[in-house]
């Protein structure tokens, strides 16, 4: 043996003999004595893996799980073999907690590594994550993954700033398929979601990937499928979480039959998990004790890694945990910390403590909001009402401890405090929302933007007001659960009797009214929101939406007034601008329309729907190139703006190119089947080319889609008329009238009636129709087309 060799023998033998032995859920692995330092963890990691950067990186997020209700979290009422199967090859994070218990919030603080105060998303719907934000994507993309993410809410959709680092983000929601529609409605069942994920995977297999799943079942209302449901019939929630696992399933499937599973990091976490009843809350966002806080946090490595860990975590290490476990440089400046030592050693006491907040008492009530700190042992809820819990003695929170345990509440509310100090805290992102996003929210049961609070104002405690916001959940249960509208106006009406300053509660009732056809009284609720708030875009779109649908001029000088009192409140608020534009648009006062889109503009260059609206103009007046190139603009700012793809088909049209218009049609309807006039319009394209049987088709899709919009009723009567069948021409031509009685096209609907009747030997009632054609037809002469 050469001295050389023996040298190094004597080196080995003293290396060897200063490991230890790790067991770890009955796998043994070989590592020194337990890391004391984040680096000291990487060091040992890339000894034992040099090549960490060719694992492809799989991150599932489950909607509103809570963790205690996962069989590997130890509970017994629900069959989770997937999930649990992934927790006995992995290791499980006991005491996860994440940021907030609201869907964009929480996953903004997950995939930046940041804490709301940080990243500056508060809420869902109106909150923007900034584009300067570093994601998980951006740095697995720039690292030379290809990546993806398949999700399954509106909450979520890209226009929100969660798209940033995907070259694949799939997201479109089609809002037609809901018989009632809500925030908590609008998603795509977990299926769809992993069908594209699935064939997206395939595609991406010989490539290395990042991959985010977004499993929205388990959030109410909860409508589990068969056969779940039978299975869970009293406890719908349990059927949702039995479901997702069984997705869950599919996808851990197909990485084991790729053969991809142990080249693999997998991931699964929930956003926040769910109240059922806790503390007296039905669902999530109003309070953060752990019921909707903790959440279960699986780390599946290919080496073997297993067992379960005690220390206090947050959904923002789960970030800097995978940039380690992959081999990449942390990310500097954000708040979550690698789990890497955690994952090699059982007994790792990270001396983490997690925070939580919920602003959504404040934003949509004007209560106080609430902050807290976890830090495994205590739970801290900063209230005006302070709150403290000794989770090892009293894991429901059912005791509050704070005055006998007052100098270890106090040290953690100056932690909090640190936390919010001043210059630390991002400036929230409330951009201003395009026209058709602020209406869908509006229909998403989203109502209101954030209520103007003195920052020093002392708050009521949310505790004080859970009767009123139990109040109005039932009445919200009653619209969307059980179709009772009538039952949820006259709860809502008892919540503002007793809190009339809930603006939420005006708006959510204007838009109870609206879908009851009682529009007198939805007015009222939105000008009681306005009183409130004069400058409040859903607001103020609901009311100039409904005074426009009535078609009488009156109406539309009252919406003037109204904006104009907006304006003079908020001079800089392009939504406010582009309504009034609208208005005068629909007035035919098309000089101070075009005016106004611009001072739109000169308020948000980025407005596309403003440049729509100038395009709309444009092509009115014949200036068809001019149109062309601002409708064009809009498609840039906006590609998925409403109506812009439909006006753009309306251009082609105008120049001679009906095919590009069919495209152009088909496209809007792609994203918008709702829309009427681009179903209306492609069924002529169809019929001017000897396509008669899907000229029919798209007038009866019309109907079904766009049932509001009269003339696919009209046209349909004729063809009805047409073949002898005078019944369902009358019908067609009666539900046309009583959807849209002022249209361009109405008079055609009485011009059907008048035929029927005199087909029927009834004269009078035929003269009584055409002279209700020829007075709309004079009405109308006097009045502009509809443009947007």
């Amino acid at each position: 043996m050469t001295p050389g060799k023996r040298r190094r023998t004597r080196a080995l033998g003293a290396g060897i003999a200063a490991l230890a032995l790790i067991v770890a859920g009955g796998v043994t692995f070989l590592i020194r004595q337990p890391p004391r330092s984040d680096e000291a963890a990487r060091r040992i990691v890339a000894r034992q893996h040099p090549a960490p950067g060719d694992l492809n990186v799989v991150v599932v997020t489950l909607d509103t799980t809570r963790a205690d209700r996962l069989g590997c979290y130890g509970f017994s009422g629900v069959e989770t073999p997937n999930i649990d199967g992934l927790a006995a090859e992995g290791v499980v994070f006991d005491a996860a907690t994440c940021t907030v218990p609201l869907t964009f919030p929480s996953h903004s603080s997950i995939f930046t590594g940041l804490v709301p105060p940080h990243h500056g998303v508060r809420d869902n719907g109106g909150f923007f994550l900034d584009d300067a934000k570093v994601t998980l994507a951006e740095r697995l993309k720039t690292a030379g993954w290809t990546t993806g993410a398949f999700i399954g809410a509106w909450v979520l959709e890209s226009k929100w700033g969660l798209a940033q680092g995907f070259d694949t983000y799939s997201d479109r929601f089609d809002l037609s398929r809901y018989k009632v529609i809500s925030l908590g409605t609008v998603q795509k069942p977990g299926d769809e979601v992993m069908d594209d994920a699935l064939r997206w995977l395939e595609s991406v297999r010989s490539r290395k990937f990042f991959a985010w799943v977004h499993l929205y079942d388990p959030h109410s209302p909860y409508d589990p499928p068969e056969p779940f449901r039978s299975r869970y019939p009293r406890q719908p929630y349990l059927g949702e979480i039995a479901y997702t696992d069984k997705v869950v399933g599919r996808l851990l499937g197909w990485l084991r039959e790729a053969g991809l599973m142990e080249r693999t990091l997998v991931v699964l976490t929930a956003d926040h998990g769910e109240s059922l009843g806790d503390h007296g809350e039905a669902t999530h966002s109003f309070f953060i004790y752990d019921s909707t806080t903790r959440v279960p946090l699986i780390v599946r490595t290919p080496w073997g890694w297993r067992g379960r860990r005690p220390a206090q975590v947050s959904s923002v290490d789960l970030m800097p945990t995978v940039l380690d476990l992959v081999g990449l440089p942390q990310q500097p400046g954000i708040d979550g910390r690698s789990l890497m030592r955690a994952l090699l050693d059982p007994s790792a006491d990270l001396g983490h403590v997690a925070y939580s907040e919920t602003y959504f008492p404040r934003y949509h009530f004007g209560w106080q909001h609430l902050r807290s700190l976890r830090d495994g042992q205590y739970l801290y809820v900063d209230a005006p009402q302070r709150e403290l819990y000794d989770l090892a003695q009293d894991p429901g929170e059912t005791t509050n401890i704070y005055d006998a345990h007052r100098k270890r509440a106090e040290d953690l509310r100056a932690a909090l405090n640190e936390l919010g100090r001043a210059g630390t805290e991002a400036t929230p992102d409330r951009r201003q929302l395009d026209p058709d996003t602020l209406q869908r929210l509006a229909a998403l049961g989203y109502v209101g933007n954030v209520i103007d609070v003195d920052p020093q104002a002392v708050l009521p405690d949310p505790k004080a007001k859970l009767k009123l916001f139990q109040m109005m959940n039932a009445a919200k249960n009653l619209a969307q659960d059980k179709d009772d509208l009538e039952g949820a106006v006259a709860t809502m009406r008892k919540v503002i009797a007793e809190d009339p300053g809930i603006m939420d509660a005006h708006l959510t009732l204007g838009n109870w009214l609206v879908r009851l056809k009682r529009p007198e009284e939805a007015i009222a609720a939105f000008k009681q929101a306005l009183a409130l708030k004069p400058d409040d875009d859903i607001a103020l779109g609901n009311l100039a939406h409904i005074l426009r649908a009535r078609g009488r001029t009156q109406d539309a000088l009252e919406a003037l007034e109204v904006f104009h009192t907006a304006l003079r409140v908020n001079p800089s608020n392009p939504q406010s601008w582009y309504q009034l534009a609208t208005l005068y648009l629909d007035l035919g006062r098309k000089g101070e329309a075009e005016a106004t889109f611009r001072e739109a503009l000169t308020a948000n260059p980025r407005m596309g729907a403003a440049y729509n609206g100038l395009g709309v103009i444009a092509f009115q007046q014949a200036r068809v190139a001019e149109a062309e190139g601002l409708v064009a603009k809009a498609i840039e700012l906006e590609p998925r703006l409403r109506t812009a793809l439909y006006n753009m088909g309306r251009i082609r049209e105008a120049r001679g190119d009906a095919a590009g218009a069919e495209q152009l049609y088909r496209r809007e309807l792609e994203t918008y089947p709702d829309n009427g006039r681009a179903r209306f319009n492609l069924a002529q394209l169809l019929r001017g080319r000897g396509d008669h049987a899907g000229y029919l088709a798209e007038l009866r899709t019309g109907i079904a889609q766009a049932p509001e919009f009269g003339p696919c009723y009209w046209y349909l009567a004729r063809e009805e008329l047409d073949g002898g069948r005078l019944d369902e021409a009358a019908d067609l031509a009666r539900r046309g009238l009583e959807a849209q009685p002022v249209s361009d096209v109405a008079p055609l609907g009485h011009y059907v009636l008048a035929d029927v009747y005199n087909r029927r030997g009834e004269p009078a009632k035929a003269q009584e129709e055409v002279s209700k054609a020829r007075k709309l037809e004079a009405a109308l002469r006097k009045k502009p087309p509809s443009a947007l």
